[in-house]
């Protein structure tokens, strides 16, 4: 649904300027009511003063009466003003000297009256304007004051139509622009959700890295020093890995800044995020062993790995990244077993550690690494589940997708040439 030019930019006005604007709308349909009165009044008053015109202080009366129906128009009351307005118009709509100028006023606050939701007082309104011109017709006959007052009464009612379904459209706009707003609201809310996970995951498992690294380093610095310097190389290379990963957050953050980011396709967008795939895993099992634990890793479904999306390889990547942070952690001695399988319609993940207990503070429900793992799984409609085992602690994930076709049967080609 294109939206309407004034739903589509500007910030939302504070009650002051909408009180303003109101107010100004109101002075400025009773002085244009007013004034397409007066050429009506000069008229009366030049009758007046002619020696061979009737003098019909009447007409100068129902002239002024309805002037004082535009002045009407500036109080700010809502539902009274619809039946007071029209209260005073009609005397000057039926017997005022040329056409029925102050019908106008009549028209604006049925417009506002409608506008403002109140619709079943204005149309009650216009009944009753119509009323009063059928009961004059029966009661006196038919004359030109009764006919002025049902033509306006009904010209008015078509005017009423318009303006509901105008009112009942623009509803529609605003509400589909409130929608669309929290809509942008939430997505924003996850993208900085998604992007906390990534630098939580990112810092906890460097840092973790980096801090044993370096307490073996100090203990082997005079008994071993080639291997002290083995491990200072390996400090580097996590930290320069942490860093490019820290700038690959920052780098969306930063394009997100931009003012054209917000018109790229989503694909575009999807291609800036920083994502860890499966194919990575090895490397971080290979971190781990070097930071000292003892890891025993299976890999299976290589051939289906084209099969999974971007981001359901980046979250199996940050839950076994987050798995084996918590085992270094907490049970840094302990023999971790990583299992990771890729079938056709899901990713599985199991890490297991011996004794060592669960990660200090989280438990079966988890603290904030569990819970980060949790939230990346239900992103993905996937279930995590992390419970103690025997002495130690077990991690296992399951992480759904759905290939695209191209990709089913690019994958189901290279699984049938893998097992040929």
């Amino acid at each position: 649904m294109p939206y309407p030019p004034w739903l589509r930019t500007g910030p939302e006005p504070t009650p002051h300027e909408r009180a303003r604007r109101r107010q100004r709308a109101r002075w400025f349909s009773a002085i244009l009511s007013a004034a397409v009165q007066l050429p009506g009044l000069a008229i009366v008053i030049a009758l007046a003063r002619h020696p061979l015109a009737v003098h019909d202080p009447a007409r100068a009366v129902v002239v002024t009466i309805g002037i004082l129906a535009a002045a009407a128009l500036v109080p700010p009351w809502r539902r009274p003003a619809v039946i007071v307005v029209a209260a005073l118009a009609l005397p000057s709509i039926a017997y005022a000297p040329g056409p029925p100028a102050a019908a106008l006023a009549v028209a604006f606050v049925v417009a506002r009256t409608v506008f403002a939701g109140d619709s079943l007082w204005a149309w009650c309104t216009l009944a009753g304007m119509g009323l009063a011109g059928v009961t004059w017709t029966i009661v006196f006959g038919p004359s030109q004051a009764s006919v002025r007052a049902l033509v306006v009464t009904i010209a008015l009612c078509v005017l009423a139509g318009v303006v509901t379904g105008m009112g009942a459209r623009r509803e529609r706009f605003r509400i589909a622009a409130r929608e669309e707003s929290a809509r942008r609201r939430s997505a924003a809310e996850e993208e900085r959700l998604r992007i906390a996970r990534e630098l939580h995951d990112v810092l906890a498992h460097s840092l973790s890295q980096i801090s044993v690294q370096a307490g073996v380093g100090l203990h082997l610095f005079d008994d071993d020093p080639r291997a002290a310097r083995e491990t200072l190389r390996s400090i580097r290379s996590t930290s320069v890995t942490a860093l490019d990963e820290v700038r690959a957050v920052l780098g969306v953050l930063r394009d997100g800044d931009e003012p054209e980011a917000a018109d790229q396709a989503p694909a575009a967008a999807d291609a800036r995020r920083p994502g860890p795939a499966l194919s990575g895993i090895a490397a971080l099992i290979d971190d781990a062993r070097a930071s000292g634990l003892i890891v025993a890793f299976q890999a299976e479904g290589d051939a289906n790995i084209a099969l999974v999306p971007a981001g359901t390889q980046s979250a199996a990547y940050r839950i076994t990244q987050e798995a084996l942070t918590n085992v270094r952690r907490h049970a840094p001695r302990a023999r971790v077993e990583v299992d990771v399988r890729v079938t056709g319609d899901a990713v599985t993940i199991r890490v297991r550690n011996g004794r060592g207990g669960a990660p200090q503070g989280e438990g079966a429900h988890g603290g904030r690494g569990i819970l980060g793992m949790r939230e990346r799984a239900a992103a993905l409609g996937g279930t995590i589940e992390a419970r103690p085992l025997g002495a130690g602690f077990v991690v296992e994930a399951r992480l759904p997708f759905r290939a695209p076709p191209s990709s089913a049967s690019e994958g189901a080609a290279a699984s049938r040439g893998a097992n040929s």
